[in-house]
C-alpha cells in the first residue's frame, strides 16, 4: 500500500522504517525492531463493549483501542479508549468527540475522533482512521528524534497534516495533497 507522496510515494512501512532508522539512537533499528513486540488489543469478552479501532506500535511496544460502550448514544458520542504501554500497563479514558479540539488533543482523543468520523459515515476508513495513523507515524518519528513520545501529549494535528500536505505539494503529488486536504477538512471546525 502506498501513501501518496509521503516520502515521494514510499510504502508506509518502508517510509517509517527508513525514517525511524535514522532516529533510533545508534542507528541499530533493525536489531531493535527484531526484538520489539506489541500486543494488539481488541474486543474484551464479557464487557459488552465493541472495539471499533485498534492499533499497535511495534517500535514502542504500545497499543491503543477505541470502543463503543454498552450505553453508547449516537446523539452524544462518547468512546472508551484504552492504551497499553510495553509493560502491559493500561490507561483508560472516556472521550466525548464533540469536545475534541484537533489543534490540541492527545492520540487517544484523535483516534476516537477519527473512528467516530468513520463510524458515523462521514468518511471512509482511508479518509479518516488511516490518515490519523499516518499522521501519528510522522509525529512519532519527530518526537522520537527529540527524545520524547507519549500517547497523552497534546498535539496540534492540524499542523501535522498541513506539514504533510506541504510535503505532498513539494513532491508534486497533487492527488496526495488533495487527499490530505480532505482529511484536513474533517479536522477544521
Amino acid at each position: 500500500m502506498n501513501v501518496n507522496g509521503i516520502g515521494a510515494g514510499y510504502p508506509v512501512a518502508g517510509y517509517e522504517t527508513r525514517r525511524t532508522e535514522r532516529n533510533v539512537t545508534g542507528g541499530k533499528f533493525a536489531e531493535q525492531a527484531a526484538q520489539a513486540t506489541a500486543t494488539l488489543h481488541g474486543a474484551e469478552e464479557g464487557s459488552g463493549d465493541i472495539a471499533i479501532s485498534s492499533w499497535a506500535d511495534v517500535v514502542s511496544g504500545s497499543s491503543i483501542s477505541v470502543y463503543k460502550t454498552q450505553d453508547f448514544d449516537a446523539e452524544n458520542p462518547v468512546y472508551k479508549v484504552k492504551t497499553w504501554d510495553k509493560s502491559g500497563n493500561v490507561t483508560e479514558q472516556m472521550v466525548d468527540v464533540s469536545k475534541v479540539d484537533p489543534e490540541n488533543c492527545d492520540t487517544a482523543e484523535m483516534y476516537a475522533y477519527t473512528a467516530h468520523l468513520k463510524e458515523s459515515g462521514k468518511g471512509s476508513f482511508e479518509d479518516t482512521v488511516l490518515k490519523a495513523a499516518v499522521a501519528k507515524a510522522v509525529k512519532n518519528a519527530e518526537q522520537r528524534s527529540a527524545g520524547s513520545w507519549s500517547f497523552s501529549e497534546k498535539t496540534d494535528w492540524v499542523k501535522i497534516v498541513n506539514d504533510i500536505m506541504q510535503s505532498e505539494y513539494q513532491y508534486g503529488d497533487l492527488k496526495g495533497y488533495m487527499e490530505w486536504k480532505k482529511f484536513l477538512g474533517f479536522l477544521e471546525k
